[in-house]
C-alpha cells in the first residue's frame, strides 16, 4: 500500500458514487483491519450479537453517549450502517429514522427491525442532501460517518437544517491531532481497510470543527477513544486509567454535542 488517505480531499463530481461503492463492498463494522468480526451470515441474530459485542466492548464511551438522549424524542441517524446504534437507540425508547448511502446497509438494518417488530423508519439518502423538512428532529446522531462524506461541511449544514429549534446534534468526527493519526502515518496502513484505500477519510482539529459548526448556538467537544481492538495486545493491556488519560488528550474521536 503506497499511502494513507488524505486528511481533507477536495469535493468533486462523482465522489459520492465512489464512496457509495466503497461502503457497499466494505460493509461497516464487519471487519477490523482485515479481520472478520463474525463468521455468521449477514443479518441473523448471531451476526448482530457478534458485531454489537465488538462495537460496544471497544467503543466503551458509546453506550453512555446514546443513553444521554432523552427517550420518547425523535432522532435522525445519518449513516446507520447495518443499524447497530439504530437498534440500541430504538431499545432506549427513541423514535428513530435512519438513513445510509448504501442499500445493503439500509436493507440489513430494516430487516432486523421487522423481524423483532421494532418501530423505525429507514431510507437510502445522501447526507449532503437529506430528504426531510427543516425543523423536524429533536436529535441528529451520526457516529463516525460524516468525515467520509464528499463534502463534510455541507452535511453539517444539513444536520442543522433538519434539527428543531434548540435541537441537539451528536456527531463523532475523526481527530487529526491524535495517536491513531500518528500511527497510521508511520505505518502507512489505510484507516478503514487494511488493503483498500477509502475514497474519503477526513480528520479535523478542534478549531476546524468549531468553524464548521459556527451557526449552532452551542458546541461542546470531548476527546475519546485513543485506540481500539485493532491494536491487539496494546489495547487489551493498557490500564484503564492510562487509556482514559490518553483518550482525553490524544483521542481519535471528536465527540461533538451541538445545540441549534
Amino acid at each position: 500500500m503506497s499511502g494513507i488517505e488524505s486528511p481533507n480531499p477536495t469535493p468533486r463530481a462523482g465522489l459520492t458514487r465512489e464512496i457509495q461503492h466503497f461502503w457497499t463492498q466494505h460493509v461497516n463494522a464487519e471487519r477490523i483491519l482485515g479481520k472478520e468480526v463474525t463468521q455468521h451470515a449477514r443479518g441473523g441474530d448471531a451476526y448482530f450479537a457478534d458485531l454489537e459485542n465488538q462495537r460496544y466492548r471497544s467503543h466503551r464511551h458509546l453506550l453512555p453517549w446514546i443513553q444521554g438522549m432523552q427517550p420518547g424524542r425523535s432522532v435522525l441517524e445519518i449513516g446507520c450502517g447495518v443499524g447497530l446504534d439504530t437498534y440500541t437507540m430504538a431499545r432506549h425508547g427513541l423514535n428513530v429514522t435512519s438513513v445510509d448511502l448504501t442499500e445493503i446497509a439500509v436493507n440489513t438494518a430494516h430487516q432486523r427491525f421487522r423481524r423483532h417488530q421494532l418501530s423505525g423508519s429507514f431510507a437510502v439518502a445522501d447526507a449532503g442532501c437529506l430528504p426531510f423538512p427543516a425543523d423536524t428532529y429533536d436529535y441528529v446522531y451520526s457516529f463516525g460517518v460524516l468525515h467520509h462524506a464528499a463534502d463534510t461541511s455541507a452535511t453539517i449544514n444539513e444536520v442543522r437544517r433538519v434539527l428543531k429549534p434548540n435541537g441537539e446534534a451528536r456527531i463523532m468526527l475523526y481527530h487529526r491531532r491524535s495517536i491513531n493519526e500518528l500511527a497510521h502515518r508511520l505505518t502507512r496502513i489505510p484507516f478503514e481497510e487494511k488493503d483498500a484505500v477509502c475514497p474519503v477519510v477526513r480528520r479535523f482539529t478542534r478549531a476546524e470543527v468549531h468553524s464548521m459548526f459556527h451557526a449552532f448556538s452551542k458546541v461542546e467537544i470531548k476527546l475519546e477513544y485513543v485506540y481500539g481492538e485493532g491494536y491487539g495486545k496494546i489495547f487489551r493491556l493498557t490500564p484503564r486509567w492510562l487509556y482514559d488519560w490518553l483518550s482525553r488528550h490524544f483521542g481519535w474521536h471528536l465527540m461533538i454535542v451541538a445545540t441549534k
